[in-house]
Order: C-alpha cells, then sequence, then structure tokens
C-alpha cells in the first residue's frame, strides 16, 4: 500500500462543530494511547508509504515528549516517504514541535484557521486569530518547512459574504501552498448539533463557494479538487491517494483503512482501543461498490476519472458500466469528455452529490 494515515484524538479544546473522534488532552492517556498505536502497526505489519498523514483530533497538542515518541515509532515510514503530513493548530505548535517535525522528516504541515474573524472564531470555539497564524507560518518557513496548506470555513453561524471574503484575502496574503476550504456540516453529535443549529441556507453556501473559486483563481490558485486549490502543483498527494482511490492503511481510535476489496473502521470508544486494540468493523467491498467509488472519489477531481485506470481495474469500460449517466450529464453540460478522461464541468461541480445519484 501507498499511503498511512495515523489518527491522533487529542485536542487542547474541543471546536463547536466537530464530531470527530476526539477527546480533551490528558498525558497519562495520551501515554496509554501510544503504546496501543505501536502495538496496532507492529500487528499490521507496515511497508513502506509512499505519503504519511498524521490527523486528528489535533496532534500538535500532543505534549513535546510525546510527539517525538510518535514521530520516532513513525521514523521508518516517513523518512522514506514522498510527502509527510501534519495537522497543527497554530496556538499550540511550539518551535520545539517544529523542529521535531523537521528533525523527523515531517515536509507538510496542515494549519486548520478556518477563519479569521474575532466574533466568528468565539463562535466555533477556536483561539487562532490572523496574527497567531501568520506567526506560525512564518516559524515554519524558517525551521525549512515550505509546503503549508490552510483550512477555512463557509457557512458558519452569522457569517457573511464580506467576512467570507476578508478570509480568503487574509489567507491568500499568507505564504501558503495550499486552501482547503469546507462547507459547515452540523453533525449530531457536535455542540452545534446539540444545541439545534441551524445549516446554512443551501444557496447561500453556494455563492460561499462560487465566490471563493473565482477569487482564489485570481490569486494563482488552481482548483484542482472540489474543496482543494494549489499553488504551483504543490497538491495534497495523500489526499490524492484517496481520491484515486488507493488502499491505505488507518492506524489509530477512530481511523479508517481499505486493503484488498476491505474497508475498515476502527473503534471509537477509545477505552476500547487502549485496552482491546483497533476493534475493526470490516466491510467487504463488491465490484459494483469499488466502481461506483472510484467514480465517486475521481469525479472530485478537476482533471477526472482516467478512463484507460478505470479498465484496467475493472476490465470493463466505464461507458458500458454507467453509459446512461454519462450520456444524460454528458447532455446537461455537467460532464465532460476528453479521448482520455471523464471529469465535471464547472457547473457540474456544484452539483456533483445529484450527478452521483445517477451512477448508483
Amino acid at each position: 500500500m501507498k499511503a498511512l494515515y495515523v489518527h491522533v484524538p487529542f485536542c487542547d479544546h474541543i471546536c463547536a462543530y466537530c464530531d470527530f473522534m476526539r477527546c480533551g488532552y490528558y498525558e497519562p492517556l495520551a501515554e496509554k494511547w501510544l503504546l496501543a498505536v505501536k502495538r496496532e502497526i507492529q500487528e499490521k505489519k507496515i511497508e513502506e508509504c509512499k505519503t504519511v498523514y498524521i490527523g486528528g483530533g489535533t496532534p500538535s497538542s500532543l505534549s513535546t515528549s510525546l510527539l517525538e515518541q510518535l514521530l520516532e515509532l513513525l521514523q521508518p515510514y516517513l523518512k522514506k516517504s514522498d510527502e509527510a503530513s501534519i495537522e497543527v493548530n497554530a496556538d499550540s505548535f511550539s518551535d520545539e514541535k517544529l523542529a521535531l517535525c523537521k528533525r523527523y522528516g515531517i515536509n507538510r504541515i496542515s494549519m486548520g484557521a478556518q477563519t479569521f474573524q474575532t466574533d466568528l472564531l468565539k463562535i466555533i470555539d477556536r483561539k487562532a486569530d490572523y496574527a497567531t497564524v501568520k506567526d506560525a507560518i512564518m516559524r515554519i518557513h524558517e525551521h525549512g518547512i515550505h509546503d503549508i496548506s490552510l483550512d477555512l470555513m463557509y457557512g458558519l453561524p452569522s457569517q457573511t459574504m464580506k467576512m467570507w471574503l476578508d478570509d480568503l484575502s487574509k489567507a491568500a496574503s499568507l505564504p501558503i501552498t495550499h486552501l482547503s476550504l469546507y462547507a459547515l456540516t452540523i453533525e449530531e453529535h457536535s455542540r452545534f448539533g446539540r444545541v439545534g443549529i441551524q445549516p446554512c441556507d443551501p444557496d447561500k453556501e453556494a455563492d460561499f463557494y462560487e465566490k471563493a473559486i473565482a477569487y482564489l483563481q485570481k490569486q494563482g490558485f488552481e482548483h484542482y479538487e472540489i474543496s482543494n486549490f494549489a499553488k504551483n502543483g504543490c497538491y495534497a498527494k495523500h489526499n490524492l491517494m484517496y481520491w484515486h482511490y488507493e488502499d491505505f492503511y488507518g492506524i489509530g481510535c477512530g481511523a479508517s483503512g481499505k486493503s484488498d476489496h476491505m474497508r475498515y473502521d476502527n473503534t471509537r470508544n477509545l477505552h476500547t482501543y487502549l485496552t482491546k486494540g483497533a476493534c475493526p468493523n470490516r466491510y467487504l467491498l463488491n465490484r459494483k461498490d469499488e466502481m461506483f467509488e472510484t467514480v465517486m472519489m475521481g469525479l472530485r477531481l478537476r482533471k477526472g476519472i482516467h478512463k484507460q485506470t478505470f479498465y484496467q481495474c475493472f476490465k470493463s469500460d466505464i461507458h458500458d458500466i454507467y453509459r446512461d449517466a454519462i450520456q444524460k450529464h454528458i447532455q446537461l453540460g455537467n460532464l465532460q469528455e476528453t479521448a482520455n478522461e471523464l471529469r465535471t464541468t464547472y457547473q457540474g461541480m456544484l452539483i456533483l452529490h445529484d450527478i452521483l445519484i445517477d451512477f448508483l
């Protein structure tokens, strides 16, 4: 397999919108978690990987000592990978942690910002303002890591278009190589879900998205995937593994993986993970599942699905499987086709969910 994902479930504080597997940071608990991660890695007999992604949660919430132990554990994979990423928050990413990341082979930083608006930061329970984020990015460059991605969110409660354009402007002014934009979804078990916050109006959400695409393209960002923008070809190589429907290892409580026509979801119960291991739920993927998921992931990319690759995987022409859906959405202007690729148009990218229903 080519990709390794490690889930760190700890956070210094819990954001109001979050429903990922996460819990407040407590050092003795994190020490036990690290031992369980070590056991899982040994059990899975992980080979060399082209990409490693340490996500969460908030990996930078780990103490300097435990972060070093985690990076030491992952050292065989980090040093031999093309891309080694870690997710961080600006307010918990000290110079000591930065130096550790550089020393152990981390070459890409993914930083959560979400918004730079003071009022919105309070609403979503986040701390790092623009000055904190900018300072952290400058320090990352000083330590010799230059591939930096930033996350922003739209559709937040009381967010206006003026706020959103200001966030985009501030982000584009920073020395970053990549931007990921996410629409707020109200998750049942998040704080927003529990208190009954309503999702953004779909038309307003679409306006936020379209304004972002137009603005960022003028700033030199390539819109290469439905939610992702890159400068100078600095694509997220690890995520490209997902979008190309490659197999990948998932390590940690709450992590998912895929291998040998099987998807697995590790337990989200931290006590179970510490005492009994990953205890994954496994799902056998049949040929129909895998063909649809290949289409679902591939159409997220601006380059789309490589038709010859689809044929090599499934020994069938994509037209033979999805002729009606393809023809319908080409005629509607939602899909376009070249000699080698099938991809969404700009119009189609806005309604990808509706298009995929016809591929089911």
